[in-house]
């Protein structure tokens, strides 16, 4: 299989969490901007330079503003197979969208001052409405499994038709935890800011709900560097 490289790139509470309200406390500023500059700035020494943004469905409907798509009547047949648009593109935000629920509005997103072409990741049960939807709205897509994505086929497909060998993985949990568990992640990116909101609702960096497999995977530290404010950054290689 060919395949991008995949840094799960990640700004967290010293409790884990990737959503909450502890992303508010001034504490966090410096932490905040650091793992924006790294991850999405060109212009940052330490920049990864990824080329495109790995993100799941519940994270992509906060970038479409929970907009439902625009299905219309179906009145000429949808070409079968991926629906390759929108090649070379700088940044793409790919979205890994299993049932085809995301209503972009646009075919860029942004994020950080930094625009990006959606790419959409589906299965086989998505419905031509949805893909003709797409299709109206200029989005690409390539089709990835059946019923359940298939990772290794859809990285294999991003790095043979479009080219990309650098990508951020960015969540939410259940994406991060499907990608480790399938071997997938090869560096953790964590900037570790220094607050905690104590929600119990709070998104964990990683979560087994949808593949039903918990189990414990380790790692080697391969850095860890305190900065402004009590910031920490930790990078670390997967053993699995």
């Amino acid at each position: 299989m060919t395949r991008p490289k995949i840094t799960l790139h990640i700004f967290t509470s010293m409790d884990g969490k990737i959503t909450g309200s502890f992303a508010n406390a001034p504490e966090c500023k410096p932490a905040a901007e650091l793992f924006k500059a790294i991850g999405f700035q060109e212009n940052h020494p330490a920049s990864f330079h990824f080329q495109g943004w790995l993100y799941g469905s519940s994270t992509g409907e906060e970038f479409t503003n929970h907009a439902k798509p625009e299905l219309k009547e179906v009145t000429a047949d949808v070409p079968k197979g991926d629906h390759i648009i929108n090649l070379g593109k700088e940044k793409y935000f790919i979205a890994f969208n299993r049932t085809g629920k995301l209503g972009w509005q646009e075919n860029t997103t942004s994020y950080a001052d930094v625009e990006a072409h959606v790419l959409e990741i589906l299965t086989e049960q998505v419905t031509d409405q949805y893909k003709a939807f797409l299709i109206e709205k200029e989005i690409p897509y390539l089709i990835a499994g059946a019923e359940t994505i298939d990772l290794g086929l859809a990285l294999d497909k991003l790095a043979t038709i479009y080219g990309l060998d650098n990508l951020l993985l960015g969540g939410g949990g259940v994406l991060n935890w499907s990608f480790l568990e399938a071997g997938l992640v090869d560096e953790v990116s964590l900037i570790v800011a220094p607050a905690v909101d104590g929600d119990p609702q709070d998104t964990a960096l990683f979560n087994s709900r949808f593949t039903g497999n918990p189990g414990p995977i380790g790692f080697t530290l391969n850095s860890a560097e305190v900065l402004d404010g009590g910031t920490l950054w930790l990078r670390y290689r997967p053993n699995n």
